[in-house]
């Protein structure tokens, strides 16, 4: 027998047949022209309702009378009472009956809320389900052990100090949360144990004035599936990085714009604001490529010998924030490193981010030693003619590549200008071929005097060019004074000894960050290089700065 049908015969047992005014709950009578005709006691809120016609309490008598079967339904009043009504036809009249189920409806619901916290609470209660005071104190926690400790130790003793005893413990910290929470992979440390990942759910309690009083919630160990994740994305990042740089590897048509773009992707997926990219000669060591918005002046010899006997990527300490760096070798030979940087206080680097940099070292390898054979290839490609050396165009493009560098840097280059003194009187004296002759013993001398992080070059005619890497002016004059004690050799091999066959020389110190501008240079180092042919040639000259002439005149 269904609800309804129970009900009615309920209702018919309490002496539906003998009239309403005995009859228990909330009845009355409807006649065929909607009349109330008779009523129990307790039904003054079913007559209210009738007698505002209710379009809900309407209805269900019209469907009872239409359908001559008991019809029920359910309605909420203006001021929040739930009644259950069934309306039974009985011939031309209708009996209706109320049951206000207010109170059943408002503890069900109550109940239902509760067991959907529990729920709730129950599905993520993996680990530990707790309590803590206003303090963070635990005054209740279950099961009696987890994560190898028996929890009954931890009663009253603070929670941010048990998951976190170096002090460490997060922004978003659970155990302070003032509202409803889920952490997803929150970082603990209990003492003497391994880095866990947890999630928490959190509900904190509250007092009528909204201050908080305790705060309930559970824990689940969720490491495994942190650690699964985390690997998975590192490998992804590991992937998209390797692409980029083998891209890079294919498309790119110079040492600097290959160094450039490997740079780029390490400053992008590390989220950098610096990247130097320095390649290791026998002579010391030379920036290539430094990218990024942060301009800081890195010591290289410190961070260089910092890496010895050390393998792999690591963290060096600089003034301010610490440096990832690495250094990279090719059968034994090294080749440089590259050092990235970035605010640490903000973000230190992780050992996730080591083993990436650590992952990408090979293609990094390969991609410095695809840069050096472009190098080779490009001033082989931009030789002059007769000399061998680098031509006027390749020069000037080279030059201002490095002075751009040096705006990064702040290490000074040096630029000479050499001018061959009667070279003239060669041509007409002994022919064409001596003086081409000649055109190459001094190239060839100066090749032999430059490091790899050197340039020299034909400037046209008998003007050569050099470029001197990280040197200051005197250092550079000693250094080339080795061309002018070479000149006697060079008359003597051209069958020219008695010929005024020199060189006038003038040099030029970059100024970092002022000089852009090869040209400039140039006719810097030209200027003195004429004051030297002014007063009887086959000499050195350097160009005073601005800074030197103030320093002087002070």
């Amino acid at each position: 027998m269904s609800t309804l049908a129970k009900f009615v015969a309920s209702w018919k047992k309490q002496g539906g047949a003998g009239g309403l005014a005995a009859a228990e709950g909330c009845v009355l009578r409807i006649d065929a022209k909607g009349e109330i005709c008779d009523q129990s006691r307790q039904a003054s809120p079913l007559v209210a309702l009738w007698r505002q016609g209710e379009p809900a309490l309407s209805e269900l008598v019209r469907k009872a009378r239409a359908s001559h079967v008991p019809c029920d339904g359910r309605f909420e009043d203006v001021a929040g009472a739930n009644f259950w009504l069934v309306a039974v036809p009985e011939g031309d009249e209708c009996i209706i009956v109320g049951r206000d189920t207010t109170l059943p409806d408002k503890v069900t619901e109550a109940l239902m809320r509760s067991r959907a916290l529990l729920k709730e609470l129950l599905d993520s209660a993996v680990d530990v389900a707790f309590e803590v005071d206003a303090d963070q104190n635990f005054r209740f926690i279950t099961p009696v052990e987890a994560f190898g400790f028996k929890t009954e130790m931890w009663l009253g003793r603070t929670a941010s100090q048990l998951f976190w005893p170096k002090g460490d413990a997060p922004v978003r910290n659970p155990f302070a949360s003032k509202v409803s929470a889920h952490f997803d992979a929150v970082p603990v440390q209990l003492e003497g144990q391994e880095r866990r990942w947890l999630h928490f759910a959190v509900h904190p309690q509250l007092d009528e004035n909204g201050n908080r009083i305790s705060l309930r919630g559970t824990c689940r160990d969720m490491t495994a599936r942190f650690l699964v994740e985390r690997k998975a994305k590192q490998d992804s990042l590991r992937f998209t990085l390797l692409q980029r740089i083998t891209s890079s590897l294919n498309s790119s048509e110079t040492a600097q714009e290959l160094m450039d773009n490997a740079s780029e992707a390490l400053q992008e997926m590390l989220r950098a604001d610096m990247v130097w990219a320095v390649v290791k000669y026998h002579e010391g060591l030379v920036p290539i490529s430094i990218t990024g918005s942060r301009h800081e002046i890195l010591d290289l010899d410190t961070i260089w010998h910092s890496f010895d006997g050390r393998s792999g990527a690591g963290v060096i300490e600089g003034e301010d924030r610490a440096h990832l760096g690495i250094r990279l070798d090719l059968n034994g030979q090294a080749l440089g490193m590259v050092i990235i940087s970035r605010d640490t206080e903000v973000s230190p680097w992780s050992d996730q981010e080591k083993q990436l940099l650590d992952g990408v070292a090979g293609v990094l390898t390969a991609a410095f030693s695809k840069a050096e054979l472009i190098d080779r290839l490009y001033r082989l490609s931009s030789k002059d003619d007769l000399t061998g050396l680098l031509n006027r165009r390749a020069l000037a493009e080279t030059v201002e590549a490095r002075l751009k560098h040096q705006c990064r840097t702040d290490l000074s280059g040096c630029l000479v200008f050499i001018d061959l003194d009667h070279f003239k009187e060669v041509n007409d004296t002994l022919g064409h071929q001596a003086g081409d002759a000649a055109l190459k013993m001094v190239a060839d001398a100066m090749q032999n005097m430059i490091r790899p992080c050197d340039y020299a070059g034909r400037y046209g005619g008998d003007e050569f060019v050099l470029w001197l890497e990280d040197m200051k002016a005197e250092k550079a004059a000693d250094k080339i004074r080795a061309l002018l004690d070479m000149m006697p050799e060079i008359r003597k091999a051209i069958g020219g000894e008695d010929l005024r066959l020199n060189a006038s020389i003038g040099l030029c110190q970059s100024r970092p960050g002022v000089d852009l501008s090869f040209v400039e240079l140039a006719d810097r180092a030209d200027a003195v290089l004429y004051e030297v042919k002014g007063s009887g040639r086959g000499d050195i000259a350097i160009a005073r700065n601005e800074t030197d002439i103030v320093a002087e005149d002070a």
